[in-house]
C-alpha cells in the first residue's frame, strides 16, 4: 500500500482484538443506544473545544445529543408503561406494548416528553417525581422549538416537494457552547438518572409482585 492509499485509512487499533465491535442480540435497546450517541456526541463536543472553532461539526454534535435524549425519553416511556400496567392498571387508556410503540413512533420531543410526563404521574412516586423536572422540561420545550421533526439538526434542507426551504435560511452567531452543555446536561440527566431510577423502580415493583406471589400461594 503506497502513503496515497494509507491517508485513506483510519489508524489500525494497537491490538488486533480491538478491531471487533459487537452489536445486536437481546441486550440492545433504546438505552442502549442512547447511552451510544451520547458517546459520539460528548467526543465530538470535547474535540470542539479542544481544538479551537470548526464550524462543521456544531450541527451534527447536536444531532447526536437530540438522538440519545429522544431515545432515552422512548425507553422511559416503554418502562413506565410497563410499570404501569404491571400495577394493575384499569384506565382507558390502551398500554399494550403495540399501542405503546405506536406513541413512541415520532422523531417529536414534545410529544415525547408529553407522554412520559403522563405516564409518570400514573406511577406510585413521591409528588415532584411525577413530572419530568421544570429545567428539564425547558430545555426539551427549546430542543422542540429548534428541530421538532428531527430534520433540522440532519439536513440542511427540511419538508417535501414546494415546503422544501433550508433549515437554517439565515447566518448565525451563536454561543454553541452555552447551547450545547446544556443538552449535554441534559442528556446525562435522561440516560443516566432518570432511567436508573425508574429502572430500580421497576425492579423494586417486579421483586415485591413476587414477593406477594409467593405469600399467597
Amino acid at each position: 500500500m503506497n502513503d496515497e492509499e494509507d491517508r485513506f485509512n483510519l489508524p489500525r487499533p494497537r491490538w488486533s482484538i480491538h478491531e471487533i465491535a459487537i452489536w445486536g442480540g437481546s441486550e440492545e435497546d433504546d438505552l442502549a443506544l442512547a447511552s451510544g450517541y451520547l458517546d459520539v456526541a460528548e467526543i465530538a463536543a470535547r474535540h470542539w473545544i479542544a481544538r479551537g472553532p470548526n464550524d462543521s461539526l456544531p450541527i451534527p454534535i447536536l444531532y447526536n445529543y437530540r438522538h440519545s435524549i429522544e431515545l432515552s425519553l422512548k425507553w422511559l416511556i416503554r418502562t413506565a408503561a410497563r410499570c404501569i400496567v404491571r400495577s394493575g392498571y384499569a384506565g382507558t387508556e390502551n398500554l399494550s406494548p403495540d399501542k405503546v410503540d405506536e406513541r413512541v413512533r415520532t422523531h417529536n420531543i414534545r410529544k415525547l416528553a408529553d407522554h412520559l410526563n403522563r405516564y409518570l404521574a400514573m406511577l406510585d412516586l413521591p409528588a415532584p417525581e411525577q413530572r419530568i423536572d421544570p429545567e428539564s422540561w425547558k430545555q426539551l420545550n427549546w430542543l422542540d422549538s429548534e428541530d421538532a421533526t428531527g430534520e433540522t439538526f440532519r439536513y440542511a434542507v427540511v419538508g417535501r416537494g414546494p415546503d422544501r426551504t433550508p433549515a437554517r435560511p439565515v447566518q448565525q452567531n451563536v454561543n454553541f457552547y452555552e447551547q450545547v452543555n446544556e443538552l449535554h446536561k441534559l442528556a446525562h440527566l435522561l440516560s443516566g438518572g432518570y432511567t436508573s431510577h425508574l429502572g430500580v423502580y421497576e425492579d423494586w415493583q417486579i421483586e415485591y409482585m413476587e414477593e406477594m406471589r409467593s405469600a399467597w400461594s
